[in-house]
C-alpha cells in the first residue's frame, strides 16, 4: 500500500520492471498471459519472471480462460487470476471459474460499454472486481480513462466488494482518481515508456503523489 491506496502494476514483462515496481511499493504485479496482448509473456518466460515476484503478489491477466487454463496458471505459481471477458457473449464462464478457483482467487473484469449497467449477478462469483475503460476490440491496457462516476456508484452500492480502478492512470490523474474515492488503483499504460516497458520516473512520480495525498 502506498499512502492509503492499494496499487497493482500491470503488464510486467521484464524482471527489471518487476524490481522497480516492487521497490515503488506495488501490492500486486500483473503478468499478461493472453497472447493477444502487446504485453503478453509466454509460458517459458513467465517461469523466469515469476521468480522475481513474491508469490502473494502474482496476478495472471487473462481473457476468456477455460477452467483448465485458469487452474494451470495457479499451478504455475500465480496467486490470482484476473479475467477479462465480455458478459454479452458465452466465451467465458465466470460461475465455473469461481467454483474451481474460489471467489478470493478470481478477479473479474467484465468488458462493458459506457452506460451499460454492471451485471450484478457477477458479484457472487468474485470478491474483487476491476473497472476498466471500454475500447472496441481490446481488453484493457488502452490508455483510455474509465467512467469514474460509474466506478464510484459501484463501490458505494457494493461496499463489501473490493473495487479496482483501471484505465490510463498515471502521474497526471492519480490524485484525481483518489479524490474520486478510488482506494485500489491498477497502473499500466500510464506508467510506461512503450507497451510492456515501465517508466521508473513515472512510477516514482505516482508514488510521491499518493504519499502526498495521504498526508493532506
Amino acid at each position: 500500500m502506498i499512502g492509503n491506496v492499494t496499487v497493482k502494476v500491470c503488464g510486467i514483462t521484464r524482471a527489471a520492471d518487476a524490481a522497480v515496481a516492487l521497490s515503488f511499493g506495488a501490492d500486486y504485479l500483473g503478468v499478461n498471459c493472453w497472447s493477444g496482448s502487446p504485453r503478453y509473456v509466454d509460458g517459458a518466460l513467465r517461469s523466469t519472471l515469476l521468480r522475481e515476484i513474491p508469490g502473494d503478489k502474482r496476478v495472471a491477466v487473462t481473457v476468456n480462460p477455460t477452467v483448465a487454463e485458469a487452474q494451470a496458471l495457479l499451478a504455475e505459481g500465480f496467486a490470482i487470476v484476473q479475467v477479462h471477458f465480455d458478459p454479452g457473449t458465452r466465451d467465458c464462464d465466470p460461475a465455473a471459474l469461481s467454483a474451481a478457483l474460489g471467489p478470493a482467487r478470481l478477479w473479474l473484469a467484465p468488458k462493458l460499454a459506457d452506460g451499460v449497467a454492471w451485471p450484478s449477478d457477477l458479484l457472487k462469483y468474485s470478491q474483487t472486481c476491476l473497472h476498466d475503460a471500454h475500447a472496441k476490440g481490446a481488453f484493457g491496457g488502452t490508455g483510455k480513462q474509465a467512467d469514474w462516476t460509474r466506478f464510484q456508484s459501484l463501490q458505494t452500492a457494493h461496499a463489501s466488494h473490493v473495487w479496482i480502478l483501471a484505465g490510463g492512470l498515471g502521474p497526471s490523474n492519480v490524485a484525481s482518481a483518489v479524490q474520486a474515492s478510488a482506494r485500489f488503483l491498477d497502473l499500466n499504460s500510464g506508467v510506461e515508456i512503450s507497451p510492456g516497458l515501465k517508466s521508473a520516473e513515472k512510477l516514482s512520480d505516482v508514488r510521491a503523489i499518493l504519499l502526498k495525498n495521504s498526508q493532506s
